[in-house]
């Protein structure tokens, strides 16, 4: 199978199997242990691996944050996962979650975000970057950190779930039209 750079990928090269051990191991588990989950969104985006390499781990600051609120689990990094025995231990760092988990930070990796659906599990996985860009560049500020209070954060985490903000209820759409205008024609 040749390796597709992200903005080759279309729908026709999706497939349920990545072929890719690693992968298939971190996803396999983190399935088992999220029953409700029908999509994962894995990435080692800037800002989330530079959180994932800070020992305070991440940090919700702002609103974008609060999806993410009591949500996150983690599984440290234990090398390239080839090895299926990790599996259970994936698993069991979500379970520990709880159903609620939509992140599964692996420091000095990446992340995964899950979700029931394709669209809730980008739009998750877009705020989780967002949200880890504002805590890195607000510790770099040299300055102490204003950090929302637990209660706030928790109604905030309860307002972005309600049916008006659930994670790609709104943004989904245009996100694909945004697709089919940039980079669809390249697979007409």
């Amino acid at each position: 199978m040749m390796a597709l750079h992200w903005d080759e990928v279309s729908p026709s090269s999706l497939v349920k199997s990545s072929e890719n051990c690693t992968a298939d191991i971190i996803h396999a588990a983190c399935y088992s242990a999220l029953p409700s989950c029908n999509a994962i969104i894995h990435l080692h985006t800037p800002y989330a691996v530079a959180v994932g390499c800070l020992s305070s781990g991440f940090l919700g600051l702002t609103q974008d944050g609060s999806f993410f609120h009591d949500k996150i689990a983690t599984h440290e990094w234990e090398g390239v996962s080839d090895d299926p025995s990790e599996g259970p231990r994936i698993a069991e760092a979500v379970r520990k979650v709880g159903d609620k988990c939509n992140v599964l930070l692996m420091p000095n990796h990446g992340f995964c975000c899950f979700g029931g659906s394709v669209a809730e599990a980008w739009v998750l996985a877009y705020y989780f970057e967002k949200a880890c860009q504002t805590y890195i560049l607000a510790s770099s500020a040299g300055q102490p950190l204003k950090v929302p209070p637990s209660d706030v954060m928790a109604k905030s985490a309860a307002q972005n779930y309600s049916d008006v903000f659930m994670p790609g209820s709104c943004e989904w759409a245009a996100l694909c039209r945004q697709y089919e205008r940039e980079y669809a024609p390249r697979f007409k």
